[in-house]
Protein backbone atom coordinates (compact mmCIF):
# COMPACT_ATOMS: atom_id res chain seq x y z
CA UNK A 1 0.00 0.00 0.00
CA UNK A 2 1.56 3.34 -1.12
CA UNK A 3 0.89 6.74 0.44
CA UNK A 4 3.29 9.64 1.17
CA UNK A 5 5.47 9.94 4.02
CA UNK A 6 3.74 11.43 7.05
CA UNK A 7 6.00 14.88 8.14
CA UNK A 8 4.24 13.92 11.77
CA UNK A 9 7.05 11.32 13.15
CA UNK A 10 5.94 10.03 16.20
CA UNK A 11 8.86 9.31 18.76
CA UNK A 12 7.24 8.18 21.99
CA UNK A 13 9.68 7.44 25.58
CA UNK A 14 8.92 4.09 27.11
CA UNK A 15 7.25 5.50 30.05
CA UNK A 16 4.41 7.25 27.41
CA UNK A 17 4.75 3.51 25.36
CA UNK A 18 4.29 1.59 28.48
CA UNK A 19 0.87 3.71 29.25
CA UNK A 20 -0.84 3.42 25.93
CA UNK A 21 -0.02 0.00 25.68
CA UNK A 22 -1.92 -0.57 29.14
CA UNK A 23 -4.99 1.34 27.65
CA UNK A 24 -5.38 -0.81 24.87
CA UNK A 25 -5.50 -3.97 27.38
CA UNK A 26 -7.80 -2.47 29.71
CA UNK A 27 -11.08 -3.91 29.30
CA UNK A 28 -12.68 -0.32 30.28
CA UNK A 29 -10.74 1.73 27.96
CA UNK A 30 -13.14 3.27 25.85
CA UNK A 31 -13.23 2.04 22.22
CA UNK A 32 -12.19 5.17 20.49
CA UNK A 33 -9.46 5.89 22.76
CA UNK A 34 -7.94 2.14 22.10
CA UNK A 35 -8.49 2.88 18.32
CA UNK A 36 -6.33 6.17 18.91
CA UNK A 37 -3.38 4.79 21.17
CA UNK A 38 -2.96 1.71 18.65
CA UNK A 39 -2.60 4.53 15.68
CA UNK A 40 0.36 6.24 18.01
CA UNK A 41 2.04 2.71 19.08
CA UNK A 42 1.87 1.63 15.27
CA UNK A 43 3.40 5.16 13.66
CA UNK A 44 5.73 5.00 16.69
CA UNK A 45 6.64 1.11 15.85
CA UNK A 46 7.38 1.84 12.34
CA UNK A 47 8.00 5.50 11.33
CA UNK A 48 8.54 4.68 7.37
CA UNK A 49 4.78 3.70 6.95
CA UNK A 50 2.74 5.78 5.32
CA UNK A 51 -1.03 6.88 6.76
CA UNK A 52 -2.98 3.95 4.57
CA UNK A 53 -0.63 1.25 6.22
CA UNK A 54 -1.31 2.61 9.46
CA UNK A 55 -4.81 2.64 8.99
CA UNK A 56 -5.11 -0.64 7.89
CA UNK A 57 -2.67 -2.65 10.87
CA UNK A 58 -5.34 -0.13 13.39
CA UNK A 59 -8.65 -1.38 11.56
CA UNK A 60 -9.32 2.31 10.61
CA UNK A 61 -9.48 5.11 8.08
CA UNK A 62 -6.09 7.19 6.92
CA UNK A 63 -8.08 10.42 7.66
CA UNK A 64 -8.52 9.19 11.34
CA UNK A 65 -4.75 8.30 11.32
CA UNK A 66 -3.32 11.77 9.73
CA UNK A 67 -6.16 13.33 12.55
CA UNK A 68 -4.67 11.40 15.50
CA UNK A 69 -1.13 11.65 14.76
CA UNK A 70 -0.79 15.20 14.24
CA UNK A 71 -3.08 15.86 17.64
CA UNK A 72 -0.67 13.62 19.58
CA UNK A 73 2.26 15.47 18.35
CA UNK A 74 0.45 18.81 19.36
CA UNK A 75 -1.51 17.87 22.44
CA UNK A 76 -0.08 14.21 24.07
CA UNK A 77 -3.26 13.37 24.51
CA UNK A 78 -6.00 10.71 23.20
CA UNK A 79 -8.87 13.07 24.58
CA UNK A 80 -11.62 14.68 21.96
CA UNK A 81 -10.86 18.66 21.67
Amino acid sequence: MRGPKSTYKIELSSEEAKHLQELVRAHKTPHARVIRAKIVLTANAHPDWSAPQIAQASQTSDRMVRKWRKRWLTTHSLADA
